[in-house]
């Protein structure tokens, strides 16, 4: 009983609950490197594109991941479990940091505290991460460190909070474009609530957004004199013809909002009536004056966001949306909801049945990852995490490739291949070849899977960008070796061409 009383009173001490989630994160980095050795489809991509260290890679992603990938990758020599701990690094900062948002606008250590647990008792935040996803969890990470900032300035506002506030703005917009939603939905939030509006310094203020346009013009630059990727981007985002859309497609990308919306909640938001019943209920102006001014700015923001994107269903056309699409938008719905439950008195016993659905449910989510693995490459389509590349890459070194230059249809399978031939330079058709950083001594290698030819793409690739000629060929081979944790053979194709053939 008195170690229970003790775990239960840890909770009210920052250090423990930023222990709590250290340890949380350091669990499914060891999870991940017990699965699968090879890189996932986002942990692929900053293999790619990490390659060199550029202003910008591409326009339908900002470049501060790649950096990141870049800089880890370089200074551990191309190390896998650094590349796999950068994610974890970058998750334990921003529920850190959440955390610390969150014991600002409640003023309560262990709700904050079960306000972040409760962002990792949802699919989005608690799950989905574990499996893929890299830039998403930077723009987690800068949106907790905006929200922290934005507490700090509305609660305290020294220099030091303004010029936090201008750095994480800046590299915010440089995880992802979304993120800059977040600041301007607090900003008009704040600027409806007299009380906090009264708080605000505008000289900072202003050298904040200063020095966040400062960080961000040298990738704007670069963003503008590459309008191809504007073209492509658009190309992507727009299902439709933009603000003439049929009213029966609105309907459908506003239900899609909608469900995408809920969707970043659950299950964490089914639980809170089960748990929380009366911070369910209107409050009637319950709480002291920061209280209902937290709630007001919470609101506003949520509100503020939602109706933003919104905004892009009818503007730009956009009908397809995920919940994994809703940081900027819904990550401030947990400390809401706990400041909700303080100004409706929740009892302990509620805060402990709820830190029990958030063990449960942190220890399934990292226990679920083996079996799944073990046992999906038995049926898998898209077979990533199972292809045998170490055995591919042995049977590469064997037909004469040490290093040289790498052509792969598929960006999966290319920065697979990039992790085994490190001092190569492996590039794959849809992106400029500058975005793969300079040419490198060596043959020309090209690898594709399965028993057809070779991909159209990657045969245009080859003679457009690379200037390549297949007629040249020194080496034509496959390749069969087993799928990880199964009897399956995988197939690999692959041509050499000699040194030199591709610029």
């Amino acid at each position: 009983m008195k170690k229970s009383q003790s775990a239960w009173a840890a909770l009210s001490e920052p250090q423990s609950v930023a222990s709590i989630l250290i340890l949380y994160c350091a669990v499914h980095f060891l999870v991940r490197l017990f699965c699968t050795p090879n890189f996932t489809l986002d942990e692929t991509e900053q293999m790619l594109f990490s390659q060199s260290l550029q202003w910008g890679y591409r326009f339908r992603h900002p470049p501060l991941i790649t950096w990141l990938s870049w800089g880890t990758l370089e200074a551990a020599h191309g190390s896998r479990d650094a590349f796999f701990l950068l994610k974890y690094v970058l998750m334990g900062a921003g529920l850190i940091a959440y955390f610390a948002a969150a014991r600002i606008m409640i003023r309560d250590v262990k709700l904050a505290a079960l306000a972040t647990f409760a962002l990792l008792t949802t699919f989005v935040m608690g799950y989905l991460p574990h499996i893929d996803l890299m830039h998403t969890v930077l723009l987690a990470t800068m949106l907790a460190l905006f929200l922290w900032a934005a507490a700090r300035i509305v609660s305290k506002g020294s220099n030091g909070d303004y010029l936090f506030l201008g750095l994480t703005i800046g590299f915010g917009i440089l995880s992802k474009y979304v993120f800059a939603i977040l600041p301007v939905t607090f900003a008009i939030a704040i600027i409806l609530t007299p009380r906090f509006r009264a708080r605000i310094k505008i000289w900072p203020l202003i050298g904040a957004l200063v020095l966040a346009a400062l960080i961000v013009t040298p990738y704007a630059y670069w963003a503008a004199s590459h309008e191809y990727s504007l073209f492509s981007l658009a190309a992507k985002v727009t299902h439709s013809a933009g603000p003439g859309i049929d009213p029966l497609d609105w309907l459908k990308g506003a239900g899609n909002l909608a469900l995408a919306l809920i969707g970043f909640v659950v299950p964490a938001a089914l639980i809170f009536p089960l748990v929380y019943w009366p911070a369910c209920k209107p409050l009637h102006g319950a709480g002291d004056d920061d209280d209902r001014d937290w709630l007001r700015v919470l609101e506003i923001a949520m509100i503020a966001g939602a109706l933003m994107m919104l905004a892009a269903v009818f503007f730009v056309g956009a009908e397809s949306f995920k919940p994994r699409w809703m940081h900027q938008v819904a990550m401030p719905f947990a400390i809401w909801f706990f400041l909700r439950a303080k100004i409706a008195g929740a009892t302990d016993r509620s805060h402990k049945i709820f830190a029990l659905v958030a063990l449960v449910f942190a220890i399934v989510a990292a226990a679920v990852r083996v079996p799944i693995y073990e046992t999906s490459g038995a049926h898998c389509r898209k077979c990533r995490e199972f292809w045998p590349m170490k055995t591919y890459a042995e049977q590469l070194g064997r037909s004469g490739f040490s290093h040289g230059t790498i052509l792969a249809p598929q960006y999966d399978l290319a920065g697979n291949l990039r992790y085994w031939f490190f001092d190569s330079r492996v590039v794959t058709p849809g992106f400029p070849r500058f975005a793969f950083g300079p040419p490198v001594d060596g043959p020309c290698l090209i690898v594709w899977e399965g028993d057809g030819p070779l991909p159209a793409d990657a045969r245009d690739y080859l003679a457009n960008e690379l200037g390549g000629n297949l007629a040249k060929a020194v080496m034509r081979g496959d390749m069969e070796a087993t799928l990880y944790t199964t009897k399956r053979l995988d197939r690999m194709n692959y041509i050499l061409l000699p040194d030199g053939s591709c610029k």
